[in-house]
């Protein structure tokens, strides 16, 4: 129990480091919307090289990963919900929002414009306004049609979303998006939860 105890203070020490710091710019009522935060809106776009495609197997993921901190997590924008998470998975990166000074910027999930191939983008928008967290995961290679080739993998398109998807399977995103929101219960569940494997338990830390 005492060394559960300590590595929660541990987590909470390192949370705060940033995203308790980056709560800072948010006035007191979105601090509080933030902190109840339970009913999210997920969307998600892909886009080949040739336009928009079928989105539907990387939103389950997205879904199926928020609701491992137990989000009630939605689809349908017609519902009533607090948040949207966005996630934009491309080909070829073009988009990039805002660009972040320090702190974000230094780590190797946030947006750089150097990378141009693979790549889905994370960010969130709060009373319909965007905020300044960012994520990206991306593939190991930068071009698609070279990289299905040496794979024989056939379409490049179908082999990068599917490498796309397993970067957003591995990756914890739900639990930095918990840490940036505040919600510091969701996370020490999940950690104290046995069934949590230790090397998830690293991550959380």
């Amino acid at each position: 129990m005492k060394q559960v105890a300590r590595w929660s203070m541990v987590l909470v020490i390192l949370l705060a480091s940033d995203s308790w710091a980056r709560q800072e710019s948010y006035t007191p009522e979105q601090k509080a919307k933030l902190e109840k935060i339970d009913r999210v809106l997920v969307e998600v776009v892909a886009l080949s090289d040739k336009g928009p495609i079928d989105s539907a197997a990387l939103r389950d993921v997205v879904i199926k990963r928020m609701r491992e901190f137990n989000y009630t997590v939605l689809a349908d924008p017609a519902q009533p919900h607090d948040v949207v998470v966005k996630v934009k998975c491309e080909q070829q990166k073009t988009w990039e929002g805002t660009t972040n000074m320090g702190s974000d910027a230094d780590l190797p999930d946030s947006p750089s414009r150097l990378w141009k191939g693979p790549a889905c983008q994370l960010a969130y928008v709060l009373d319909g306004k965007k905020t300044g967290w960012r994520k990206k995961v991306r593939t190991d290679f930068a071009d698609a049609q070279q990289a299905a080739d040496a794979a024989k993998a056939g379409d490049p398109t179908a082999y990068t979303m599917g490498k796309l998807r397993e970067r957003l399977e591995a990756y914890d995103f739900p639990a930095l998006i918990t840490a940036e929101w505040g919600q510091e219960d969701r996370l020490f569940k999940l950690y104290d939860d046995p069934a949590t494997p230790p090397a998830r338990k690293v991550k959380l830390i």
